[in-house]
């Protein structure tokens, strides 16, 4: 009795793990959310921008009041994400750098 060789499925692609444009939302909040959780502030933040803008030319106040909040939010964590890596940069450069215990 022979036996069977199993095959080993294909691993997913970068793109389609990812997820394609399909896959997004089509909700603006919802795409700001899935933006918000993978940690993509600034696009984020651009999408709210585009919205807002047009929220405003729509004459939609209260989605403009809501996304304006929302907007600072966000802005907030972008800041708190580009001074960590700042931090953690200068960590790296000093590490290098200073090769030497000083603290000893």
């Amino acid at each position: 009795m022979a036996k069977k060789k199993t095959q080993k499925t294909p691993a997913k692609t970068e793109t389609a793990a990812k997820g394609s444009a399909q896959d997004r939302p089509e909700d603006t909040m919802s795409q700001v959310a899935l933006l918000c959780q993978e940690q993509k502030w600034r696009e984020a933040a651009r999408l709210i921008r585009v919205t807002c803008e047009k929220a405003r030319k729509g004459g939609k106040g209260d989605l403009v009041a809501g996304l304006e909040m929302a907007l600072k939010k966000i802005e907030y964590s972008l800041r708190r994400q580009m001074a960590a890596a700042v931090t953690k940069r200068t960590q790296e450069f000093v590490r290098k750098e200073y090769l030497l215990d000083v603290g000893k």
